[in-house]
């Protein structure tokens, strides 16, 4: 457990101070999913965002959304190159 110095009760309780705080900074696309369900019921979620964004936080979930670059995306991508798409084309 993680001893959260300066924080409020309410603060030093949230899922991501009493967890494994490597789960809201993990690579692994279902891990930040998980993080963000933990985000869910969180008595500072909104806070967490707003001060998230206002700091431009790089990465991480924060306040259950996960920011990459300072913006919220709605998903992180898996680690590798992207699927090729083929495109169907009609016969013409």
């Amino acid at each position: 457990m993680v001893v959260a110095v300066g924080c409020t009760d309410e603060e030093a309780t949230t899922p991501c101070r009493v967890g494994d705080p490597d789960l809201w900074f993990s690579t692994v696309p279902a891990d930040l999913e998980r993080a963000k369900l933990l985000c869910g019921a969180c008595a500072i979620r909104d806070r967490c965002l707003r001060g998230a964004l206002d700091r431009a936080e790089p990465w991480g979930v924060w306040g259950g959304e996960i920011l990459h670059r300072g913006a919220v995306i709605a998903r992180k991508r898996g680690r590798g190159r992207p699927r090729t798409v083929t495109a169907a084309c009609g016969a013409g």
